[in-house]
Parts: C-alpha cells; structure tokens; sequence
C-alpha cells in the first residue's frame, strides 16, 4: 500500500503540484479510500491503474484532497487594501473597466468579497469584473449557487450579510447583483494553454494555495502569476507564502498591512530594505565579508545624551536603511551601533541590525539582534517574520512554522482590533 501511496501522491504533484505532506497522510489515506470505497475496489494496486488511466477518476481524487476552508472577508486587511489601491489608480481615473481575479476561489466566498468590497467603494458594476477559477468542479458549483450557512460568516462585522443576502431559513443566498459580477471556471493552475487563455489581470488573489505545491510547482505558478498581471498589477498572498516572492521580479507593498506585491519595474518603485535584503541581485554585488564576532552594545557607564526628537529619530532611521539599500551595509551597521549605544534600546533598530547582518551572510549575529528585537518587543512582527525566514533557510521547519504562527497571530489581531 505505501509504494502505490507515493506513486499517486507523485501523480498527484505532476498533474497539479500538489504535495501530499501539506495535509498529512492521515488525510490523504482517507480520500484513497473514499474513492476505493466509492468504485468497489480493494486492491490499491487496481485502484492506481483505474487512476492512471482515467482523468475523470483523477479529478475526483483531487475533489477529495482538496479541502476548501475559506469563509466571507477572511483576512480584513486585503480587501480594504484593494479599495484604496483602485481608487487612487489611474485606471480608475480613466473609467476603464478593472479585471480582478481569484485563484483558487473555492465555493466562492473571495470573489463575491471582492466584489462586496468594490460596491462598497463605490464603483458602478461596469467599472470592473471578477474571475474566480478553481481546479474542483464541485466547490464551483457551490459557488455558482451562492448560498451559505452560518460557517461561511466568521468575522465580527457581519453588516454586509443584511446588505448583500437574503436569509432562506437556516441558510444566506447571496443577491443577484453580487452573483453576476463573478464567471465561474474549472482550471488547473498548472496549465500552460489555461493560463496563457486568461489575458492579464489588475489584481489577482492567489492566497493559501501555494503551501500545498511541491518547490517546482510553486515556483511554476509565481510564473504565471506574474504574467498573468498587467504592468503595475496587484499580486495578494498568504502570510505562509509572502516568503516565496521576494526572490522574484515582484515588489513588495509598503504600509499594506496585508501580504501583497505589485508587478512593476524595480527602477520605478521606492523599494524598502526588505526588498533588498531578499533580493539575489543585491547579493551577489555585495562581497561578503568572513564571518566574525559581531559588535555587541556594551552598556555605557556614562549618562545618555537627552533624547532626540521623534522627528531625527526618523530621519536617522530612514537615512540608515537607505545606506543598506543602496548596499553600504558595514556603514549602515555602523550607524546602527552608533545609533543603540547612544540611545534607549530599540526593537526597530536591532530588527534593522539584524537584517544587514543577515546580508553579510552572518546569520548567527543576525538571529541575536532579532532576538534582542523581541525581547524588547514580543509583538514585533518583522522580527518574528526574520526569524522564521532564517531558520527556515537553516532547515528548522518546526521553529520556522512557530514564528510564523506568531506573526500570523498578531497580524490577525490587529486586523480585529480595528
């Protein structure tokens, strides 16, 4: 049984990048032998050459593995982000027609909230259009349907529930002026010819669908992603794969408050220190120096000099990160040493520190300033972000998934918070 288990998880993952580890064997068992059961087959062996030669049987298995968990406005701070970010386009100015997309839409509950977002922004029904595409025929035809139970309304604020449904019992039916602004399409995100067939979108959703794919797939699919987007086009993602796309032509948005990046010409874009930091080309222009103790903050035995202005806090902040940017990380580093011995202890100067560090290649040292950053901050997003992104690199996946549900954790209740 587990030879043929891994020959159809291998099947699995050439036909749609699915990796069987992202939901566990206990899961994936059960859906072989949901389909055995359901075609009367014992034999494994049986069960993998009726798969092998049958693509509907195949898009069944997929049915089974894949598990949509979604629910309206999942994340506040997407949606909020895409109102400002059309509004204030140009494209807006113009009155030319927005073309949006959500992959995988799943039964439908992203899509339709985008399109909630946009009438609440104020746009008229012509001045956009909303794809929702997904590899299981099933949960389209749920979303087609449009009706919900009590499962798919999760968030706090549930006044788009009066405004956009209709209550039928024990269940919402959305109105027919949310449904019709959405088109519906099974495809494989995988799919050369189907993706090519899309033309190219001003923003695309794409979260939490990438942690199932296996590192060729994901990196196939930020492909087609990026081309799937018109130049300046808005990208969403998952917080568990934000991490993917800073090797990558996109950009990562600043003060978003969300996962997002635009396609857009680095040259034209004021990019932050993050971005340079994961950035290959930057890498390889910056010599890196052996490694070597780091210069550690002694504490001083003379008194601190008054506190400076929150105004040249800033323009000292903002000055060092520039100097990074522009690759003079051993100043920056400088600066920054000069910067915490001079003054208070802060969280935002060793998460900087810690991210030149980790330019240089001094990883250890890097880790310290994260660490000293929470420390003074246990709620410091960036850090906790760092870290699982360095000790992801060094092959601690269980640390790395720790941090990140940290973050994830205080990323939600801030959105919650208001």
């Amino acid at each position: 049984m587990e030879v043929i288990k891994q020959q159809i998880a291998e099947l699995l993952g050439k036909t749609i990048g699915f990796d069987v580890s992202s939901i566990g064997e206990t899961t994936f068992h059960r859906a072989l032998e949901t389909r055995m059961n359901a075609l009367a087959i014992d034999e494994p062996v049986l069960y993998f050459e009726r798969l092998s030669s049958s693509y509907m049987e195949l898009r069944r298995l997929i049915e089974e593995v894949v598990v949509p968990e979604t629910w309206f406005f999942r994340d506040q701070q997407p949606f909020s982000f895409l109102s400002k970010h059309i509004l204030q386009s140009k494209k807006y100015l113009s009155g030319k027609p927005f073309r949006i997309l959500s992959i995988p839409s799943s039964t439908g509950e992203e899509p339709y909230s985008i399109v909630m977002t946009l009438m609440d922004a104020g746009l008229h029904q012509n001045q956009f259009h909303v794809d929702g595409i997904d590899v299981s025929e099933r949960v389209l035809a749920r979303a087609r349907k449009g009706v919900y139970r009590g499962n798919s309304f999760r968030t706090k604020d549930l006044t788009f529930r009066d405004r956009y449904f209709v209550k039928e019992g024990n269940v919402f039916e959305i109105k027919e002026n949310v449904r019709e602004k959405v088109l519906f399409l099974q495809g494989n995100i995988l799919q050369p010819g189907f993706m090519e067939s899309l033309g190219q979108y001003d923003v695309v959703f794409c979260r939490n669908v990438l942690i199932y794919f296996n590192p060729e797939a994901q990196e196939q699919v930020i492909g087609y992603l990026y081309n799937l987007l018109s130049s300046g086009g808005l990208l969403f993602t998952g917080y568990s794969e934000a991490s993917l796309f800073f090797e990558t032509p996109f950009v990562p948005v600043s003060r978003a408050k969300t996962f997002a990046f635009y396609k857009e010409d680095a040259k034209s874009v004021e990019t932050k220190l993050y971005t340079s930091y994961k950035s290959n080309a930057l890498a390889r222009q910056i010599p890196r120096p052996p490694s070597k103790p780091a210069l550690r903050t002694k504490p001083s035995t003379s008194k601190k000099p008054s506190a400076l202005p929150a105004k040249a806090k800033n323009k000292e902040y903002t000055a060092v990160k520039r100097l990074a940017d522009e690759g003079a990380l051993e100043e920056a580093a400088n600066r920054s040493e000069t910067y915490l011995s001079l003054h208070d202890p802060s969280a935002n100067w060793y998460c900087l520190l810690g991210v030149i560090r980790d330019c240089q290649g001094r990883k250890e040292d890097a880790m310290d300033f994260f660490r000293k950053a929470l420390y003074l901050d246990p709620t410091h997003v960036e850090s906790l972000i760092q870290l699982s992104l360095l000790v992801e690199r060094n092959g601690d996946l269980e640390r790395a998934k720790n941090y990140k549900r940290r973050a994830q954790r205080l990323l939600e209740e801030n959105v919650n918070g208001g």
